[in-house]
Order: structure tokens, then C-alpha cells, then sequence
């Protein structure tokens, strides 16, 4: 008895034991089949809810429509890049960070559906939930193309920018987000990476850290301010420059009296603003101090709207010429090993913004005078004087090639020669006259530009240097030269030297050719750390403000 009973109780264990472990994975196995059902209800149903809204956009949103987008989501089977079931995704938070602080990179937030994406931020309705994955794929669109080659179409706003920037990779910029946790490092990558813009970048926060203090006064109509004056606009004038870093703040700065450590301080401010280095506070100078901080972090915005729409890869070694500045640079990593003043185009023969390679240079270059040029400033000389081209070592020619023949100027009724009836050319022969100096400097490009020596050397004293056809006239092609064509060592100056006394005209290639780009910089940093403020000369600031807000 008592063993059956033994083996009884035993049995009865066992399967007391079995059963119970039986409904433990029973229980277990409901769950994970409630789980699988509930992620396969959450993926389903949010997949038809983006591929509907996506095909409907019913608040007809544009970036909805754009291939890269619809395209994306149909690969990915339309499962949502910026949640899942528990909720937002990191890289969604990271996305909305950028947006928020779109005016770091001198964008609008708004422009990024920040709005519409607040509002259903927090919703757990599964409709708005797409809704909202879709605005964040919108805003991710948008915002990358802005901060990478532009918020405005360089092409539509400035007829005479010509530098292009590759248009961001979409497919690739989703296919990179839709793989990353956290996506902050990939939207720091997308703006330009220069140094020029990344210092603008650092002046525009500190211009408005200066517009959210209350900015700085405006100086009212005075006579001209200078060494050894006393007036009351001395006192603010100081705290002024302290506050643009031009004057070190001193035991003096209640003092109205205008001394010598102030008028350098001017002369600092001057030199930063284009402006004649007198050290007084005149006319010009007064005008300048008078622009608001607002206008000068609008300055500051077009400036970067600039830099995206240049290339990403500039060069290791390239040469780039600041219209506004009135200067060229040659840049080697990221540095300027040379820097000299430039002439550039007439106001109504305005240079344009383009890229190029020079390949190679001329020495002792001969001068064909453009047709519009000999039409508009010759023939007026030359109806008073026919001897204008015989005392500027000009020929006159009719036909090309092997039937042009020379023509005696003395020969030609001018009076009766205009823009529709001009049957000859012009070339001014190498020489000490020669406009184009003793050095020519070609490089590709659809505009008949080139740099170029010039025998007026005098118009470098000029702080506003606009006096070219649009061609760019260099101050020392000697020495320019010296440097393309090698280190810009005092021997290949010499060698350079030699070559120009010969007095013949020679073409040489250069050993590699150099990239170049003439860019239109109205707002810049320095060598020193200190930003530059120019003069719209063209008007291209003012055309670009027009639309660059709307």
C-alpha cells in the first residue's frame, strides 16, 4: 500500500508539473502572438496611412510630390523613418534641434514646417503620427537642400553669378538618415565646411547677441571728428568702437576729447569698412556707423546664402579674388600665402561671379580691343583726334586671318561708324602701353576674362578700385606669375623678369593648372579674425534681399 501510494503521489506530481509548465508556454505563447499582432497592426497600419497621405497630400505640401521622397518611401515599404510603436525616434529629436536653431546657419525655422510639426509632435493617433513622419521627411528635404547649396536659386536671383555647387545627393542623404541612431553629426556635415563660412557663421551669433542688447546708437550730422577735437560724440564714439573691437577700453573712455589712440581705432574701423584710413570721422565713416546691427546680420546672411552655392571642394591650391575687397588671394590649405589689390569691372560693366582653371599666362600680351569697347570709348577719341591710336601703339585692321590687312586711321570718316556698322578690329601691340601690362593671365571661361598687368599703376592708391571693361587688372603679375608657375621664390621672380625684358610675346602653360573663382564677398573675416564689411558696388546685395526672406 504504501508504496503504491509513494508511487502515486509521485505520478501525480509529475503530471501536476507537466500541466502547469504546459500553460506557462501556452500563456507565454499568447503573448508573444498579442505582441506580434499588435507590431503587425502598428507597421500595417502605418504604412497604409503614409502611402495614403503621401498619394492624397491633402495640405498639398511640396515636398509630398518630389520623386526623392516618394521614391524613398515606396523602397522602404513605407514603414516610418522618424518613429515606431514606442514612439519618436533619436534621430527625429535630432532633426527637430537643427530645425529650431535653423537661424545658427542664417535660415528661417519656420521655412521647416516647425508649426505644423509641433503640433502633432505629442499626438498618439496613428493617422497623425504619419502625418507627422511625413512633415519631418518634408522639413529634413527642405532644410538640407537650403543649408547645403541654397535657399534661393543663385540663377534666378543673380544674372551674373556663374559658380555652381553639385546639388545634394537626396537618395543618399535619406538612405544615410533611415541607418543612424542619431543623426547629429550627419546635419552638422551638410552646411559649407569653409572656413569663411564657418567664421561668418560665429559673427552672425554675435551680431545678434549685439541687436538683443540694443545694438548701438546712431551718430546725428556733426563736423568732421579729428585729432585734437572736443565734442560730445566722442564719448559715445568710443564706446562704439569698444563695442566692435576696433578700440581697447582705456582709462579714458569718458573722455570727449578726440586723441590718438581713438583716431587709430577709427583707422581700424576704416580699414575694416572700405574706407579711406584717415582716422577722422567724416561724411563716409559717419554713414557706415549709422547702419543698424539688424542690417549688418542681414549683410551677414546673404554673404553665407553665398558661400552654399559655392563648391564644396574649392581646392588645395587655388587663387580667389574678392570683388568687393578689391583683392586677389592665392589659398593653399585653407590659408592665403598671397594677397594684392585688384582692379575690377565698371559699375556698368560689371564683372561676373565665375569659376575657371588658368592653364596658362602670356607674356608681353598683344590687345585685342573688344568691339563693344572700340565702338563706345574709341570712336568718340578718335572723331576729335585720328592720331589717338597711333599714340597708344594701337593698329587698326579689316578682315581676319590671312585677308586682314591694316588700315590707315587717318583713312576712316569715324563720324559715320556706330555699333550696327563697324567692319574692323583693333589690337594694341606689346609694350609699356599696353593695357593689358606685361603679363596676361588666361583662364577658362565663356566671358573674354582674364587677368592682367596694366601700365596704370596709380589707380592701386584708389580705395575703390572700379575702373576696368570687366577684365581683372592685378598690381604685381610679376610676382603672381612667379607663384603659379612655381613657389613664388625670388628666383622664378627673376626668371619671370627675363622673359618680359625680351619684349617678344611668349605663351606658357602653366605646370598644373589652378583653379580660380571671383566671388562677390560683401561680408568676410580677415586673416586677423576681424570681419570686413564692403559697399554693394553692383547692387547684388540689395537684388538678393529682395526675395531672400519671401
Amino acid at each position: 500500500m504504501s508504496g503504491i501510494s509513494l508511487t502515486f503521489l509521485f505520478m501525480t506530481k509529475s503530471m501536476t508539473d507537466f500541466f502547469c509548465n504546459v500553460k506557462v508556454l501556452f500563456l507565454v505563447s499568447l503573448l508573444f502572438s498579442a505582441s506580434a499582432q499588435a507590431d503587425t497592426s502598428w507597421a500595417t497600419q502605418s504604412s497604409r496611412d503614409l502611402a495614403q497621405l503621401l498619394k492624397s497630400n491633402p495640405e498639398r505640401i511640396q515636398e509630398f510630390n518630389e520623386p526623392a521622397v516618394v521614391a524613398f518611401y515606396r523602397e522602404a515599404k513605407y514603414k516610418p523613418l522618424w518613429s515606431n510603436e514606442e514612439g519618436r525616434l533619436n534621430r527625429a529629436y535630432d532633426l527637430l534641434y537643427v530645425i529650431i536653431h535653423a537661424e545658427d546657419e542664417g535660415l528661417v525655422p519656420s521655412d521647416y514646417y516647425l508649426t505644423e510639426i509641433k503640433k502633432y509632435w505629442d499626438t498618439n493617433v496613428p493617422r497623425e503620427s504619419s502625418h507627422l513622419d511625413l512633415l519631418l521627411t518634408a522639413a529634413l528635404f527642405r532644410y538640407s537642400n537650403h543649408v547645403y547649396s541654397g535657399r534661393s536659386n543663385p540663377r534666378e536671383l543673380d544674372a551674373d553669378w556663374h559658380i555652381h555647387n553639385k546639388p545634394l545627393e537626396m537618395q543618399k542623404l535619406f538612405a544615410d538618415v533611415a541607418r543612424k541612431k542619431s543623426i547629429t553629426q550627419l546635419l552638422k556635415e551638410l552646411p559649407p565646411q569653409h572656413p569663411g563660412y564657418q567664421l561668418l557663421k560665429k559673427e552672425l551669433r554675435r551680431f545678434r547677441e549685439l541687436e538683443q542688447q540694443g545694438g548701438w546708437q546712431r551718430f546725428g550730422s556733426a563736423p568732421t571728428l579729428e585729432t585734437g577735437m572736443q565734442h560730445a560724440q566722442v564719448v559715445p564714439l568710443r564706446q562704439r568702437l569698444e563695442f566692435t573691437g576696433d578700440l581697447v577700453e582705456g582709462p579714458l573712455r569718458d573722455i570727449d576729447i578726440f586723441d590718438h589712440e581713438l583716431a587709430e581705432a577709427v583707422r581700424r574701423y576704416q580699414l575694416r569698412h572700405g574706407l579711406e584710413a584717415d582716422g577722422r570721422i567724416g561724411p563716409q565713416t559717419r554713414r557706415t556707423l549709422n547702419i543698424s546691427a539688424a542690417k549688418r546680420i542681414q549683410q551677414i546672411r546673404l554673404n553665407m546664402e553665398r558661400w552654399r552655392w559655392m563648391p564644396r571642394k574649392l581646392g588645395k591650391r587655388y587663387l580667389m579674388v574678392n570683388m568687393t575687397g578689391f583683392e586677389l588671394y592665392i589659398m593653399q590649405n585653407g590659408s592665403a600665402v598671397l594677397a594684392m589689390p585688384v582692379i575690377i569691372g565698371k559699375a556698368y560693366r560689371s564683372t561676373p561671379s565665375f569659376s575657371g582653371l588658368i592653364s596658362t599666362m602670356e607674356y608681353n600680351p598683344y590687345w585685342t580691343i573688344p568691339a563693344n569697347m572700340a565702338v563706345e570709348d574709341f570712336i568718340p577719341r578718335l572723331i576729335n583726334d585720328a592720331s589717338f591710336l597711333e599714340k597708344k601703339s594701337i593698329k587698326l585692321y579689316r578682315g581676319w586671318g590671312e585677308n586682314a590687312r591694316e588700315v590707315d586711321p587717318q583713312t576712316v570718316n569715324w563720324n559715320q561708324l556706330d555699333k550696327e556698322h563697324f567692319p574692323y578690329w583693333l589690337r594694341q601691340d606689346p609694350g609699356p602701353k599696353n593695357a593689358l601690362g606685361r603679363v596676361k593671365f588666361l583662364f577658362s571661361n565663356p566671358y573674354e576674362i582674364y587677368l592682367h598687368g596694366t601700365p596704370d599703376k596709380h589707380l592701386f592708391d584708389r580705395v575703390v578700385r572700379t575702373f576696368s571693361s570687366g577684365c581683372i587688372r592685378v598690381k604685381d603679375p610679376v610676382r603672381l606669375a612667379a607663384y603659379l608657375l612655381n613657389d613664388g621664390s625670388q628666383q622664378m621672380e627673376e626668371e619671370v623678369l627675363t622673359n618680359i625684358h625680351l619684349g617678344t610675346n611668349q605663351s606658357m602653360t602653366l605646370p598644373v593648372a589652378v583653379p580660380i573663382y571671383l566671388v562677390y564677398w560683401t561680408a568676410w573675416v580677415g586673416q586677423d579674425g576681424k570681419v570686413n564689411f564692403r559697399r554693394d558696388i553692383y547692387g547684388r546685395d540689395r537684388q538678393l534681399s529682395r526675395v531672400f526672406d519671401n
